[in-house]
């Protein structure tokens, strides 16, 4: 009896109904066989814990969606565990500049946390440029070691290079025979 006082020395006996409000209409509030809250499979639940617990989930009635940083869970088993990736981090970054004559090093990245890395350079100056891509396990200059071969890219061309190798630290190598603009890029996926 909603909205009625209810008086009873027997608790056991004490029943409640509680409804929720959908426009001008009062629906129930289901719950399952143990007394728990059904949600509506609509519903999106956000939980902030930690040391998060939970029960084994089926396939047949669950779907979790986790956003996380530091996030540490069992190992995983091919027997009862699945994981689908929804999104992957990416990370990018761009430098318009002019390059003088000689040599530069352009876009120095840690690209350790991240499994494919690009660099794409346009020369928007009237005189070709060498670029080669560089990698190294520590970012001190005698340590870059050249990724890929030097590619000439000619007045208004682009070019764009990636990594071959697992390494913490990429640059690229920009060799020009007068001031030259360049507009160039790094985008990282984890």
């Amino acid at each position: 009896m909603p909205n009625y006082l209810v008086f009873n020395c027997d608790a056991s006996k004490l029943k409640t109904m509680i409804y929720g409000v959908d426009g001008n209409q009062f629906r129930p509030i289901a719950v399952d066989s143990s007394g728990m809250f059904l949600f509506s499979p609509l519903s999106i639940v956000t939980v902030t814990a930690t040391n998060l617990d939970i029960r084994s989930l089926s396939s047949d009635q669950d779907s979790v969606f986790v956003v996380a940083s530091n996030l540490d869970i069992r190992n995983l088993s091919g027997t009862q565990d699945s994981v689908q990736v929804s999104s992957q981090g990416f990370v990018e970054d761009t430098i318009t500049t002019t390059v003088a004559s000689g040599t530069t090093y352009l876009l120095t990245k840690n690209i350790s946390q991240y499994s494919q890395n690009s660099f794409f350079i346009r020369n928007n100056g009237s005189s070709t440029i060498n670029v080669t891509l560089q990698v190294a396990p520590v970012d001190i200059e005698t340590y870059y070691v050249d990724n890929s071969s030097t590619q000439s890219v000619s007045a208004s061309s682009n070019n764009i290079t990636s990594t071959t190798v697992a390494m913490k630290f990429a640059r690229l190598k920009v060799v020009a025979s007068t001031n030259t603009n360049v507009v160039a890029f790094y985008n990282g996926r984890a």
